[in-house]
């Protein structure tokens, strides 16, 4: 069993977002569906107003940090409207951890869009896509 074809034990958790370890350390191209206002939940119960970008292949979101979001917005523009139909690349990085104590790892929006086109926004939805 080579590494890619094993299971990190996060993915098995009832998670609504992706994270990281979905990537299996490999840039994943993928399709933006619909953009949303998510509320989301940080540590010690703190809530938070962040995008958060459906794909084609997954039903998870991928809750998008302002690093990410000005990434996308330098490629697509500062509408999310405009994201839907739009193709980035995820990839699995690091960052500090929020808490202090060293780093996490974390996933970033490279700053150019992938080879291909984006499909019109109507048909991001139902075309189909590679899952994460």
């Amino acid at each position: 069993m080579t590494e890619e074809t094993r299971t990190d034990y996060r993915s098995l958790y009832d998670k609504d977002y992706i994270g990281a370890w979905d990537l299996k350390d490999k840039d994943v191209n993928v399709t933006i569906t619909k953009v949303i206002c998510g509320s989301l939940t940080g540590q010690g119960g703190r809530k938070s107003r962040k995008p958060v970008i459906y794909m084609r292949g997954t039903e998870k979101g991928f809750a998008v940090n302002a690093t990410n979001g000005k990434t996308i917005a330098a490629l697509y523009g500062n509408h999310v409207e405009k994201w839907v139909g739009q193709r980035i690349t995820l990839y699995k990085s690091m960052t500090r951890n929020p808490n202090g104590d060293g780093d996490v790892e974390c996933i970033r929006v490279r700053p150019q869009a992938p080879a291909g086109k984006g499909v019109p926004a109507e048909e991001a939805e139902s075309a189909p896509g590679a899952p994460i």
